[in-house]
């Protein structure tokens, strides 16, 4: 099981009753003392660099120094290979940073880099943009206004495709689509305005995961809270009071049979985001985790991480007078082959709650929902916490209660009525006015779990998913809401609401956010994360893809007009305004992952209403079969592809379940260093009786091999998939294809199953060029001062760095770029390597002998939290030594090669 915190167990806690603690240990480290070949020093050693990265050559720091070169036209563009990560800087301006020191750090005009790749369909393209500390800059400043380009070389550079972008330093992304021309293109990325940016570009073949990981991910959590659970020995029959005494805690919610939600004090606790204004409480609240961690009856312990609506604000616009949403997944037709429209259905819509006027257990639903709204008597159906609650004036003080209605906030075109927008997305009822929802007739069952601004935390949620697990009146959780927070306890909640398949069907929103993060819970086995598509079928520019996205629906885009029937693609639902304390009912087209998630749980409820004998496990069936959607342009952007209603209804009528067999992952990358992979495989539905028969398997290459044989396969075991690049041209790259045919004990026919296979190389050694690094020793004490500095440039693949007459002591041991010149390295966007694991600094000790051969890893990207054990917070990269002068930084020092 992943712990969201890890660390040495000390002391003893059985939970029986009385209660009993314990005391705490800890742990240390050190470092490899080979030797390099290098003169000896008193540390020394080398930085490898990931596979395939490459620098732009006239970043600031190049300008600074007079070293740069150019890459501004097409003749003079950079050559990358053909799966890339660069590094770069652009600025429509020059200056000078406001870092607050006498130091001197300019930035420099650089407003276009050009790059030269092989492109092919399927490929994406992603830009993803950094800035300087807010501080270095006037107040105002503009973020930056940045444009990429695809162009074509052999047709006086015509544009082929095409992202503009001017909304703060979110990501910019283009997927070449199906049947697009093969060959050497031109990527242009450029800037018009705002403040100078670093960037990471990413060229990245159709699968390909994690591409656009060049940031440390900051989910926002509460302050002193923590979600914990104990390992099932340590708890047995123990009451809140006994329990917050026995952590340390003042306060201890179960949130299920072995979940607890603690709470160091009784304020109201803080909501934590980025910033260095919350730095310290973060840094706090976490070391309290990690000591809940290190207790042996824990077994694990985690922040209470903040989930938000996945909803773009309203637009401006009126209310649009029809739905081009439903005929774009065939809807009319399935209503006509589904008339019991989701009757006898339950779609637990789990969100800001659901308009009521006035919002008190007397108040009237909003009219195209009324007739559809289903309580359930004496249960509680507002799980938000009160610390996170905005309905104190309709007199609930204690947060938790038996109504779901929305309190509203008197805000315009705020957040809040977003629960509104998506049950009427899911289920607004056929009334012959306003809208009309996907399953007409189905039950909507509001559970209330996002309070103030749409937020809510991952301990309300789990408290509201368990609840509805065992309620019988619930077939479909929709979960139109996401973050970045990878709760362990969330996905233990979803598997039990999932229930071996036979359970909840959970959709989730997969994030607006246009990257290919994992966002939670869309990202969790189990659930069926939604991307969002525009009028004409197309993925929406805010939509994220990759692992949170197992198929896509409408969702908008006010951006685009897209089926060209000349209004914004935004989608029109149910919404209320209560400004001056009156609600009234209304409507209002949005945006967002957060409308395409109902569509797909309506979409359940209707074929569940015309077939009551679908369960989740037969949904995923044909969902992997191809039954359930249109044929996605590529799986990266669209999952398994559009919804159809029709294609769905019409699948669970004709009740074909027969065996699916899916590999896990569905595709398999290597880069030429890594040689041997594991790859699992999945069967749906899960029935155990049913057992898969592999009839034959075909490698598809020479250089490709599998030990996966003929005969009954065994799930529960991996099987080896390794390339042998003996021969191989490192400069192409090559892609082929496992094909399995097996067949299951539930129906004599077979079937096939393909498994894609990339192999790319990032070119020899000599090109991989990470950019100058500047490798430092910083001081292990708070000020984290850097005390010894040198420069290094990439040679044969590598950097070779020496320190002499270095003081005894305790360091941290660091080394990366300074792209955009402004005296931090290791910064988002940069290329960073720390001792002995990026993100996980530790101490390296420095005595009498020397140290040699201590090797260190540098990349742009940055690892996920669950490679770190926990989010790090308010890390903005380490400053570079000035010299004793104040006037300009210590950099233009002698160059290791």
């Amino acid at each position: 099981m992943q712990r969201a915190i890890a660390g040495p167990k000390a002391g003893i806690l059985i939970l029986v009753g009385a209660l009993v603690t314990g005391c705490g240990g800890g742990g240390g480290g050190g470092s490899d003392s080979s030797t390099d070949g290098m003169p000896l020093a008193d540390l020394s050693g080398v930085i490898s660099m990931e596979s395939q990265s490459r620098a732009d050559v006239d970043t600031a720091d190049d300008i600074r120094l007079g070293v740069n070169g150019t890459n501004d036209q097409a003749g003079s563009a950079q050559l990358l290979p053909n799966t890339a990560v660069v590094g770069g800087y652009l600025s429509e301006s020059s200056g000078r940073y406001n870092t607050g020191t006498a130091d001197v750090f300019d930035y420099f005009v650089d407003r276009v880099d050009v790059y030269a790749a092989s492109l092919s369909e399927g490929d994406r393209v992603n830009f993803q943009v950094f800035g300087a500390p807010e501080a270095f800059f006037p107040s105002g400043t503009q973020p930056p206004q940045r444009t990429l380009r695809i162009l074509d070389p052999e047709n006086n550079g015509a544009i082929v495709a095409e992202e503009s972008n001017d909304s703060g330093f979110l990501p910019t992304s283009i997927t070449l689509p199906d049947g697009f021309t093969e060959g050497t293109y031109l990527v242009k990325v450029s800037t018009s305005g705002g403040v100078p940016f670093r960037y990471v570009l990413t060229v990245a073949p159709e699968g390909a995961l994690n591409a656009m990981s060049a940031g440390y991910t900051e989910p926002e959590f509460l302050a002193d809270e923590a979600i914990v659970s104990f390992l099932p020995s340590a708890i047995a029959v123990a009451d809140e009071g006994s329990v917050a005494r026995a952590m340390s805690a003042d306060h201890a919610d179960r949130l299920a049979s072995n979940i607890w939600r603690l709470r160091r004090n009784n304020v109201a606790p803080l909501v934590l985001r980025a910033g260095a204004s919350s730095a310290a409480s973060q840094q706090d609240t976490l070391r309290w985790i990690r000591q809940l961690q290190q207790r042996p009856d824990v077994e694990l312990a985690e922040p209470n991480y903040l989930y938000r609506a996945q909803v773009i604000q309203p637009d401006n616009e009126p209310l649009y007078d029809r739905q081009w949403n439903y005929p774009l997944i065939n809807l009319p037709l399935a209503w006509q082959l589904a008339p019991e429209g989701g009757s006898a259905t339950g779609i637990a819509i789990m969100d800001t709650g659901v308009f009521r006027s006035p919002p008190t257990a007397s108040g009237n639903w909003h009219p195209d929902l009324s007739s559809n709204v289903t309580l359930i008597p004496g249960q509680i159906m507002d799980y938000v916490s009160a610390s996170l609650d905005i309905d104190t004036a309709w007199n609930d003080p204690e947060g938790r209660d038996t109504n779901p209605a929305d309190p509203g906030d008197g805000k315009a075109r705020s957040s809040n009525f977003h629960g509104t927008h998506v049950a009427g997305i899911a289920a607004a009822a056929d009334n012959t006015s306003g809208v009309i929802g996907v399953a007409p007739l189905a039950d909507i069952l509001p559970v209330r779990v996002l309070g103030e601004d749409g937020v809510g935390s991952s301990a309300d949620l789990i408290a509201a998913i368990n609840w509805a697990a065992n309620r019988p009146q619930i077939d479909v959780i929709n979960l139109s809401l996401g973050g970045l927070g990878p709760s362990q306890s969330l996905k233990s909640a979803i598997d039990r609401a999932w229930n071996s398949g036979q359970g909840k069907l959970v959709v989730a929103a997969a994030g607006n956010q246009g990257t290919d993060e994992a966002t939670y819970p869309a990202a969790y086995p189990n659930v069926v994360g939604v991307g969002a598509v525009d009028g004409a079928g197309v993925r929406a520019s805010y939509s994220n893809v990759g692992v949170s996205v197992t198929l896509v629906a409408p969702g908008g885009d006010a951006s685009r007009d897209a089926n060209q029937d000349g209004v914004a693609d935004v989608i029109a639902s149910t919404w209320g305004s209560d400004d001056g304390g009156t609600f009234i009912p209304g409507y209002a087209g949005l945006q967002g992952t957060s409308m395409a998630a109902p569509h797909v749980s309506g979409v359940y409820a209707l074929m569940k209403s015309a077939q009551p004998s679908l369960t989740p496990d037969r949904f995923f069936t044909l969902l992997m079969n191809g039954d359930l959607t249109q044929a996605p342009a590529n799986r990266t952007e669209y999952g398994a592809g559009l919804i159809d209603a029709l294609k769905a209804v019409d699948a669970a009528l004709d009740g074909n379940f027969d065996t699916v067999l899916a590999a896990v992952p569905s595709g398999l990358q290597f880069n030429g260093i890594v040689s041997s992979q594991p790859l699992e495989f999945a069967k749906y539905p899960t029935d155990a009786n049913i057992t898969v028969t592999i009839e034959s398997v075909d490698d598809g290459a020479p250089w490709l091999e599998t030990d996966l044989s003929e005969g009954a396969l065994n799930l529960g075991e991996s099987v080896s998939v390794s390339v042998n690049t003996a021969g191989l041209d490192r400069s192409e790259s090559y892609s082929s294809a496992i094909t399995i045919l097996y067949t299951s004990s539930d129906t004599s026919s077979s079937r096939e199953l393909t498994i894609p296979v990339t192999l790319q190389f990032g070119g020899s050694a000599e090109d991989l060029d990470a950019g100058r690094h500047y490798v430092l020793l910083v001081s292990a004490d708070d000020d984290r001062d850097t005390v010894e500095q040198t420069v290094v440039e990439a040679s044969g693949g590598q950097y070779r760095y020496a320190f002499s007459d270095v003081e005894p002591g305790e360091y941290f041991l660091v080394a990366g770029t300074d792209m955009d010149n402004n005296g931090l390295i290791c910064e988002n966007g940069e290329a960073c390597a720390e001792y002995p694991v990026n993100g996980l600094p530790e101490k390296i000790v420095i005595g009498s002998d020397p140290v040699s051969g201590v090797t260190l890893n540098t990349s742009f990207r940055r690892p996920t939290i669950a490679a770190m054990g926990a989010p790090r917070y308010g890390f903005e990269g380490y400053r570079l030594k000035p010299e004793s002068s104040g006037t300009e930084p210590a950099r233009a020092m002698e160059t290791v090669r």
